[in-house]
């Protein structure tokens, strides 16, 4: 009789035991997902700009943006591709210029007045890229040559 109670004794702690074990990994899971919950739409950069929303920062602007809402897009003539949008600060004194390319960083250009009238941007350097209006149409371009012109869908 008394290893009849040992042996129930046995089994009854053994599924205790077992039972929470399991309660630990159920704990994990739970607390896992909570934690990639979480992390949709946290992904603010160092100016609270949330990426996974499509914003991003404009120095010219002094605020987090979408490109497709405040930008202009270009094009670029020789690659399908490469796309470029340009950003004006408000008194459009400045260009932001975001480039498609990974790795390649945003250029700030600047405006000037031109002899004949009209304004062009760019920086004072003859490697600069000088951003126009030329037609009713956007260019971007690069020691004479065009780069980049306005997408006529982009609008």
């Amino acid at each position: 009789m008394n290893m009849k109670v040992v042996s129930m004794c046995l089994i009854c702690a053994g599924a205790l035991l077992t039972g929470c074990g399991n309660g630990g990994k159920k704990e994990a899971e739970t607390s896992e997902r909570k934690e990639k919950e979480a992390v949709v739409g946290s992904d603010k950069d160092e100016h609270g700009c949330i990426a996974s929303a499509g914003y991003t920062w404009s120095e010219v602007q002094k605020d987090c943006i979408r490109l497709w809402e405040k930008g202009v897009r270009m094009n670029a003539v020789d690659d399908a591709g490469k796309t470029l949008f340009l950003v004006f600060s408000p008194d459009s004194t400045q260009v932001e210029l975001f480039f498609s390319e990974e790795g390649v960083s945003n250029e700030i250009l600047d405006r000037r007045g031109l002899p004949a009238g009209g304004y062009v941007w760019n920086v004072e350097d003859d490697d600069t890229k000088n951003v126009r209006l030329e037609d009713g149409e956007w260019t971007v371009s690069q020691r004479g040559r065009l780069i980049y012109q306005e997408d006529a869908n982009g609008k």
